[in-house]
């Protein structure tokens, strides 16, 4: 959700004149670090009430939400009221009544995406800068635009939040985030994160029975039919082994997975504290804003800003961070279609690799391409070579670490 803010204020400084997009991205960057917490977390609270996911209703009372009492709403929606496609719509109503969403429905990241982003070891990084520039000066003093960011990071991701909030997943009976945030990715997913904790020792989580612990196995078969379709989509002569049926039924295996986790919109909560999290830090290595400036980690990339922070906070991030940069926006909508079951039918496969000859580029085609090729560099195994052993549905993965060998471990 941190991103998608970012990308209305972004509309707001195009419609002001500014043009220069890597401008656009920084003050953006900058307008949402400048907000107050409590504008976030009820910003937070607002996207939860109007998301276009299927949801359990733990949203707020009508009059907390919709500002009928004074001072509770986040005040966003005014600010954006002029940027088109934000959660809000038209408000007319807005302080006299629940209005009606004619906004677009957030719809966050799917959980993948905070996986990848998280597995490029920058929660500990920033945790060490914040440590740091609590604790003493040996970052230097912070300038006030970073104090702010200071203050928010801390506030909403660094301690335990009000129990009225949708944020709150922490609790005398999950008191650690962390071990919330694995557990979280092993239901679903079925793996670990690629790092235990940061003294070197495995870090431990409670460890679901029910757990999706072959999808990713079906996930690379499915990638691995992918690019064979892909490389045989124009060819007329000879031995096509293209097939349209195994990608679907891989599609339709992952889709069962992943809605068997969701029942009743189980995780759904979990989910949604987690990526709106991930995606903060996300944000803030973005762009050159105040924060990265201030660590002396001015980049061309998200990954090679997280790396000179990391230097100065003596924690290296992974070595293939920029494939989990790439990989994360990428898997997110792909994750988001499986489940709805878009690519279940063979007639409807073929547009994850059809290579068209006129009319505009398929994007999602490139899309599928570069995940092939950077789950392949950050996982070591080639997506381009057949499987030489079939894959049980349920093949087991005892909660190791997908992307390398970590050190992360799993309690029961």
């Amino acid at each position: 959700m941190m991103l998608e803010l970012a990308s209305w204020f972004a509309d707001l400084e195009r419609a002001s004149g500014t043009t220069d997009v890597i401008e656009q991205a920084t003050k953006a960057a900058n307008d949402v670090f400048a907000l107050h917490p409590e504008e976030i977390l009820r910003f937070l609270e607002e996207s939860w009430a109007y998301g276009s996911q299927s949801l359990p209703g733990f949203q707020l009372p009508p009059a907390l939400l919709y500002g009928q009492a004074p001072g509770f709403e986040s005040g966003l929606h005014k600010r954006l009221s002029a940027v088109n496609g934000t959660i809000y719509g038209t408000l007319p109503t807005w302080a006299s009544a629940p209005p009606p969403d004619s906004g677009t429905g957030a719809r966050w990241d799917h959980l993948i995406y905070a996986y990848l982003i998280e597995n490029t070891r920058l929660l500990p990084i920033f945790f060490r800068v914040v440590t740091e520039f609590l604790h003493g000066e040996r970052l230097e003093v912070p300038s006030p635009a970073t104090q702010q960011w200071l203050r928010t990071t801390e506030a909403l991701f660094m301690r335990d939040l009000p129990s009225r909030s949708i944020g709150a997943i922490t609790s005398s009976v999950r008191p650690d985030l962390e071990a919330t945030r694995r557990n979280a990715y092993y239901r679903l997913f079925g793996v670990d994160l690629n790092h235990g904790a940061n003294n070197g020792a495995p870090y431990s989580y409670v460890r679901a029975q029910a757990a999706n612990t072959g999808l990713i196995r079906t996930f690379e078969d499915f990638l691995r039919e992918v690019w064979t379709a892909s490389e045989n989509y124009r060819n007329t002569s000879g031995i096509n082994s293209k097939d349209d049926a195994a990608i679907a039924t891989h599609a339709r295996d992952m889709q069962d997975m992943l809605t068997t986790r969701r029942r009743f919109g189980n995780l759904a909560r979990e989910e949604f504290v987690i990526v709106s999290m991930l995606s903060w830090f996300d944000l803030t290595l973005e762009s050159n804003n105040s924060v990265v400036v201030d660590l002396k980690a001015t980049a061309a990339s998200p990954e090679e800003r997280l790396r000179k922070i990391g230097e100065r906070v003596g924690l290296a991030p992974h070595a293939q961070s920029e494939s989990f940069f790439r990989l994360a926006p990428r898997m997110s909508p792909l994750f988001r279609h499986i489940e709805e079951g878009v690519y279940n039918s063979i007639s409807a496969v073929s547009a994850l690799y059809a290579d068209p000859t006129s009319g505009p580029p398929n994007q999602l085609r490139r899309d599928m391409l570069d995940i092939i090729n950077q789950w392949s560099i950050a996982t070591g195994r080639d997506m381009k070579a057949k499987r030489t052993t079939p894959t049980p549905r349920t093949a087991p993965v005892n909660g190791r670490a997908l992307l390398a060998v970590g050190n992360g471990s799993a309690a029961r």
